[in-house]
């Protein structure tokens, strides 16, 4: 496993993801750090839960063959 540190350039992503998709697309508060650290340190975010972040351009979904 590896861990990510959360820096100041991630929470500015996960304020512009709560800000844009938090009403409308009711994305959570975890999810949404989930999402800016994937997108700052460019890496594909595995998830069974597809529907909770391909709304947000940037970031990178893991696709199984």
């Amino acid at each position: 496993m590896k861990i990510y540190q959360i820096n100041d350039t991630i929470s500015d992503i996960f304020i512009q993801i709560v800000d844009k998709y938090a009403l409308s697309h009711a994305i959570s508060i975890p999810d949404s750090i989930i999402a800016a650290t994937s997108i700052y340190y460019d890496i594909e975010l595995y998830t069974s839960n597809l529907k909770d972040f391909n709304f947000i351009p940037g970031l990178k979904l893991y696709k199984s063959m």
